[in-house]
Formats: C-alpha cells, structure tokens, sequence
C-alpha cells in the first residue's frame, strides 16, 4: 500500500510526520553537552551521597531530553508516551528487587550461627555457643596434652 508519497507505508488519517528545525536539535545537543559537564564536574567534587542523587538527577533529565525530542514523545500521540513511562517504572522495579536480593545476599550464612544446636531442643543453645562452648571445653586437654613433659620409652 503507498501513501501517495512513494515511502512505501501507509500512513492513517491521523498520522501526522513531525520534523523539528537545526535549531532545535543543536539546542538539545547543547543541553546535553551541558549535562554531561554538570555530571563530570559533580565527580571531582565529594559531596557524600549527594554525588549519587546528583548524578542520577541529570541522568535523569537527560533520557527526558532524548525521549521527548529524539524519540518524538512530546509530539506524539500522549498514550505513546504513558507506554514508555510504564515501561521505565517496570524495570526501575524489577532493578530494586535485584538490588533487595544483592544487598541481602550471605544474610543467611550470617544468621547460621543462630539456629539451634539440637533441633530437638530449641532452647538448650545456638550453634554458635555450641561451638565456643566445645572450644572452651577442648582447650584445657590441648593445653595440658602440650605441656606434658615427653616420656623416655
């Protein structure tokens, strides 16, 4: 099907090409070169955790600038624009329950020592006063088994 224009695809009633001037794109380009020297300037400076807000702050508006000019969001059909908006939601989920397991990896090889020693007997101790408590007993007889003089045979 052609659209009268010879591109080979058909265009509906709605469907209207949207083209910016080289004024505006060079105006992007700027504001993005600006960002980016924001971010490189932030580095040098040790502002603690503010650094990361920062650096996430003009990441942020950046994409913005990109997804609305580039990509033609802001000129587009608005429910366009509520896809893409969904779709960085999803993964910014799906990013913080990755980051909930990384942080709490190991957590349970931490807590090992808390469990009972006997499962029979939950109150008698943890494996962890098991362990010190065995320590505790063994080291008298190494010590003694050590400091017994050595016998002619």
């Amino acid at each position: 099907m052609s659209d009268g224009h010879g591109y080979g695809h058909a265009a509906g009633g709605d469907h209207v090409p949207h083209v910016l001037s080289l004024r505006w794109y060079l105006g992007v380009f700027g504001a993005l070169l600006v960002f980016t020297a924001i971010t490189v300037g932030v580095s040098y400076i040790d502002l603690g955790r503010a650094n990361l807000f920062i650096a996430m702050l003009v990441a942020t508006c950046k994409a913005v600038m990109v997804a609305a000019i580039f990509m033609h969001l802001a000129f587009d059909k608005k429910f366009n624009t509520l896809i893409f908006l969904f779709s960085v939601i999803f993964l910014a989920i799906f990013i913080a329950f990755t980051m909930f397991d990384t942080n709490n990896r190991g957590l349970g090889g931490r807590l090992s020592g808390d469990r009972p020693a006997v499962v029979a007997e939950p109150w008698a101790g943890t494996r962890a006063e098991a362990e010190t408590k065995a320590k505790w007993q063994a080291a008298p007889a190494k010590a003694a088994a050590h400091a017994a003089p050595a016998q002619p045979h």
